[in-house]
């Protein structure tokens, strides 16, 4: 699906809450989630980052954890 949800890096509120429910509210990365692991904070990232001409679409978006996250920076990594 490549429907745009933004012409910005920025994700709609009811866009976040459809890509942490199509992840079952986990990190695609590691499996770690909020329900096993209290401490755990989800990030929405883009798969291509925008920095590197990813768009803001739901195929492109997905739920990493902030530790994942962080660790991938600006890299493309699809998994």
């Amino acid at each position: 699906m490549e429907y745009r949800v933004s012409k910005t890096r920025v994700v709609p509120a009811s866009v976040r809450v459809r890509i942490l429910d199509r992840d079952n509210f986990r990190c695609v990365f590691c499996g770690r989630s909020p329900a096993t692991d209290p401490g755990i904070k989800l990030h929405i990232d883009h798969k291509i980052p925008f920095s590197k001409g990813g768009r803001t679409t739901i195929d492109n978006l997905q739920t990493l954890c902030q530790d994942c996250n962080l660790g991938k920076s600006d890299e493309v990594y699809n998994k």
